[in-house]
């Protein structure tokens, strides 16, 4: 399982600098790097193929025929394994803690380095994809505090012949990021134990992972709306399409990168029926293609209400400190027949640069 993970940890980390390489300009020296992210690529799949037919050639049971996909190969050994753990945890034969990828889809392996189209709602998408099309920036097997600089831009001039070079302030404000315990209990009836399918399985492993990442999504909304708590402007009136240009204006002395507006679900429908320009007819300030004043827009329950927030989501971090770990406990709740699990995972969540956004308080009911 040693080298599936790093495989995996592998193609996200190529992932990654291809979604950072997106940012920069097309030059010959990105243009190499491309090719050569492609070929390594190429490579780690074909390693990832082999390491799972291997895998699944060691398990204790075979379940029917070769599943079609290398995305059924990965769902029948999760779904299977976590079976054989179960059984064997409440049987008083093994373990009672199990190691889970963080997710498996049925397009990829990783949904970790699956790609996602502008516009989702966390309703249904699972919390840490929404936050990494959102373009939030994980850091990954983190040991320890993580001090994190966050920092004015620096101002780069052209001085004249025996002139001194001027410089922003680059004394740093401190983020530091610290372990924090995550976790959520769900209970599942001793009669599931009789089902075989690997499927089953592997639902129960998704719904304890996406409860993490919905609490992790709540978190991360939390820290937007504190750490920047001095980028709020206060309207105390109904959202109009000029609050929301005015949102871009009021950090237009920065650079950003890839930005994006976050509502909520009650903001995002009034969003779409309030008339961005005219009185009587026209579009909505959320136009269909899931977008407001040229940027891609998200509705997210987690978010605080009345507020929408628009900035360079990439100044928003997560540390990760560990994978994820299931517990079972088959005694608590023995007398009603039903098994505990119980999902631990050690994260954090912290604003990098507060400069990068615009939170807007108004009405949006």
């Amino acid at each position: 399982m040693k080298k599936l993970n790093e495989l995996k940890a592998k193609k996200a980390a190529l992932m990654a600098e291809l979604r950072e390489i997106g940012k920069s300009d097309i030059t010959p020296e990105v243009s190499e790097r491309v090719d050569a992210i492609e070929a390594e690529l190429a490579t780690v799949n074909k390693d990832l193929k082999v390491t799972l037919m291997i895998e699944q050639a060691n398990m204790e049971e075979v379940e029917g025929a070769e599943p079609e996909s290398e995305a059924g190969r990965s769902q029948a050994d999760l779904g299977t394994s976590f079976r054989n753990f179960l059984n064997d945890a409440v049987a008083g034969k093994g373990q009672l803690t199990f190691r889970a990828d963080p997710v498996i889809t049925t397009t990829d392996a990783d949904m970790i380095n699956k790609t996602v189209a502008g516009g989702i709602d966390i309703l249904t998408s699972p919390g840490e994809e929404f936050l990494r099309a959102l373009g939030v920036t994980f850091y990954e097997g983190l040991t320890g505090s993580f001090a994190i600089p966050s920092m004015a831009e620096d101002l780069a001039t052209f001085p004249g012949e025996d002139a001194s070079a001027a410089s922003a302030d680059m004394l740093p404000d401190s983020l530091v990021l610290n372990a924090r315990r995550l976790t959520h209990t769900q209970s599942i009836t001793r009669e599931t134990l009789a089902q075989t399918n690997p499927g089953i399985y592997q639902s129960i492993v998704q719904n304890l992972v996406n409860g993490l990442g919905n609490a992790l999504v709540k978190d991360v909304m939390a820290t937007v709306i504190s750490d920047a708590a001095t980028q709020v402007k206060v309207t105390g009136t109904t959202v109009t399409n000029l609050n929301i240009v005015d949102m871009e204006a009021s950090i237009g002395g920065l650079s950003i990168g890839s930005a994006a507006y976050v509502t909520t679900p009650t903001g995002k429908s009034l969003l779409k029926t309030t008339i961005a320009r005219g009185t009587t007819a026209g579009e909505g300030i959320w136009l269909p293609d899931n977008t407001m004043n040229g940027y891609s827009a998200y509705s997210c329950p987690q978010l605080a209400a009345n507020r929408v927030v628009f900035g360079d989501w990439s100044k928003e971090v997560v540390g990760k400190w560990s994978g994820y770990e299931i517990i079972v406990d088959p005694f608590s709740q023995a007398k009603q027949g039903r098994i505990a699990l119980t999902i631990v995972a050690l994260v954090d969540s912290g604003n990098a640069n507060k400069r990068a956004f615009a939170i807007l308080d108004a009405s949006l009911s």
